[in-house]
C-alpha cells in the first residue's frame, strides 16, 4: 500500500475545555440520562440473576462506567461501528442492541441474536454494526484499525469508536494498533475507560507514566484525559475527536478517568481496594451527580427523571424475565454455522 506522508499535529493532553450539560439540548441531556438508567438498571438487575445462581459463567460489572458510554453512544451514527471491550455494555445499548436480545446472549439463550453462543465476553450484534467482544485483551483494538482501515478505502463518512481498560494499554496489540491508525489517518477513536484497577493491581503498579493518554505522544495522536464520570465533558471531548476523524484527521486517544464501583466480576472480595477509597468514588457516581446537575441546571424536572427511571426499571425486569424464560442454547445452536454443510 502507498502512504502520503503527512505533517501531523503534535500529541497533546488537554482536558475538556470547560465542558458542561448546558451545550446539547434538554431533551438530548434527557435521552443521555435514559441511557444512563438504563444500563444501571441492566448490571443491577443481571447483577441480582447472577447472584442468586440462576446464570452461570462470569459476570463483569459495568457500574460506575455509565458517564463515558452513554457519551459515546450520543455521538455514534447510525452507520458507525463500535469494537467493545467487556465493559462497553452501556454502548452496546445505546447503538441499539436491545435489553432483551442482550440479556438472552449473556444467559446462553437459543433466541439471542447469535443464538447464545456469545455469552458475556462476545457480545456483537450486526444489525447496528457492534462487533464481536474478543475474550483475548486487547485484540478488539486492532480490529478496530482493522475496521477503520476498510472505511478509510471504501471513502466512507464513518467512524469506529473502540473501548478498552487501562490494562490493556500495556498490551502489544493496543501499541501496533495505534502506531498503524495514526500512520494511515484511520478514523477510529480509542477510548481507555481507566477504572484505575486491571483485575486487582492498581495501574500505580502497572505503569511508569501518569496517564495513558500520554501515550499518544509516541505516535503522533492526540491524548486527552478527561473526567469519566461526567458525560457532559466526555461529550465535549468526544465530540472533538469525532469531528477530526470524519474530517480525515485520523485518530484519537481517549482516556476516561472513572471507577467501577463493583468488583473486578461479581463475587470479587475486594480485598486489594481501601474502602475509604470505594466510598469516595461511591459519591461521584456518574448516575446520582449528573440527575443532581440536571435538576441543578433546570434541564429536567423531576417527573421527566422519575418517568426514565422507571421505563428503565420496567424495560429491563421485562427484558430479565424473558430471557430467563427463554430455552437455552442447544447443541445445534451451539456447533452450527461452523462448517458450510450445516451443524456437526
Amino acid at each position: 500500500m502507498t502512504t502520503t506522508s503527512k505533517k501531523r499535529p503534535p500529541a497533546q493532553q488537554n482536558p475538556a475545555a470547560d465542558a458542561t450539560v448546558t451545550e446539547r439540548s434538554d431533551a438530548d441531556l434527557l435521552s443521555t440520562y435514559r441511557l444512563m438508567v438504563l444500563a444501571r438498571e441492566f448490571e443491577e438487575q443481571l447483577g441480582a440473576i447472577f447472584a442468586a445462581g440462576k446464570l452461570g459463567g462470569w459476570f463483569h460489572s459495568c457500574i460506575g462506567h455509565e458517564a463515558t458510554g452513554a457519551a459515546a453512544a450520543a455521538l455514534m451514527r447510525e452507520t458507525d461501528h463500535l469494537v467493545p471491550y467487556h465493559r462497553s455494555r452501556v454502548s452496546i445499548l445505546g447503538k441499539g442492541m436491545t435489553a432483551r436480545d442482550l440479556a438472552m446472549e449473556i444467559m446462553g439463550r437459543a433466541t439471542a441474536p447469535s443464538r447464545g453462543r456469545a455469552g458475556e465476553t462476545h457480545i456483537n450484534y450486526a444489525p447496528a454494526r457492534i462487533y464481536g467482544t474478543t475474550g483475548v485483551l486487547g485484540a478488539n483494538i486492532p480490529i478496530a484499525a482493522g475496521v477503520a482501515y476498510g472505511v478509510q478505502q471504501r471513502g466512507l463518512d464513518e467512524v469506529v469508536v473502540c473501548g478498552f481498560g487501562e490494562g490493556t494499554s500495556n498490551r502489544g496489540a493496543f501499541h501496533e494498533a495505534l502506531n498503524m491508525a495514526a500512520i494511515w489517518d484511520l478514523p477510529v477513536i480509542f477510548i481507555c475507560e481507566n477504572n484505575l484497577y486491571a483485575e486487582f493491581s492498581s495501574s500505580r503498579d502497572q505503569m511508569r507514566c501518569a496517564d495513558v493518554a500520554d501515550r499518544a505522544a509516541g505516535y503522533g495522536i492526540p491524548g486527552v484525559v478527561v473526567d469519566g464520570n461526567d458525560p457532559g465533558a466526555v461529550y465535549t471531548t468526544l465530540a472533538a475527536a469525532f469531528e477530526r476523524a470524519r474530517g480525515g484527521g485520523g485518530p484519537t486517544l481517549v482516556e476516561a478517568k472513572t471507577y467501577r464501583l463493583n468488583g473486578h466480576y461479581e463475587g470479587d472480595p475486594q480485598s486489594y481496594r481501601d474502602k475509604a477509597e470505594v466510598a469516595e468514588w461511591a459519591e461521584r457516581d456518574p448516575v446520582t451527580c449528573y440527575r443532581a446537575r440536571l435538576l441543578q441546571q433546570q434541564n429536567v424536572t423531576e417527573e421527566q427523571l422519575h418517568t426514565a427511571e422507571r421505563e428503565a426499571a420496567d424495560e429491563i425486569r421485562t427484558a430479565m424475565t424473558e430471557a430467563l424464560n427463554a430455552p437455552p442454547a442447544g447443541k445445534d445452536d451451539i456447533f452450527g454455522d461452523i462448517y458450510a454443510g450445516g451443524p456437526l
